[in-house]
């Protein structure tokens, strides 16, 4: 139970944070942004505890990879399926049907490395603090049941 509180404090935190960087930099959001950067913030930390001892740039690549993946299926839902045509990098170079594009994703390996400081310090928060001196091997899915 305490695993699914942390799980669901990450989505919410990480939701929040993504629609005000949002309304900082576009001047709007749409409710489908909260869940898509609750659940980027969620796979970030999932990267990070799951691959720890890797080098950093590894894990920020593979959390930009994630957040592109991501990104590109929400748009295609609800960009495209729901015609809600809430963002469209169609003008963007090296873009994928509108949906993402290699600027976007450049930029969310970068912003990988907050978000692990702060999944690292929701961790701790969380006295999970022993989470970040132990040897995983497993995933970041079982090392959290681990720990609780």
């Amino acid at each position: 139970m305490r695993r699914i509180g942390f799980y669901f404090t990450e989505i919410l935190a990480g939701g929040f944070v993504y629609c005000l960087i949002e309304l900082l930099f576009r001047g709007y959001t749409h409710e489908s942004m909260f869940v898509l950067g609750g659940v980027c913030f969620l796979s970030i930390g999932m990267i990070r505890r799951g691959l720890q001892g890797a080098p950093a740039a590894e894990k920020m690549l593979l959390s930009g990879m994630m957040i592109t993946v991501l990104e590109f299926f929400c748009g295609l839902l609800v960009n495209v399926y729901l015609g809600l045509a809430v963002w469209d990098y169609s003008t963007m170079p090296l873009n994928l049907m509108g949906q993402v594009c290699m600027t976007y994703s450049a930029m969310w390996c970068l912003l990988a490395v907050p978000a692990m400081g702060v999944d690292m310090l929701f961790c701790h928060a969380w006295n999970w603090g022993n989470m970040e001196q132990k040897k995983i091997s497993e995933t970041s899915f079982q090392t959290v049941d681990s720990v609780v």
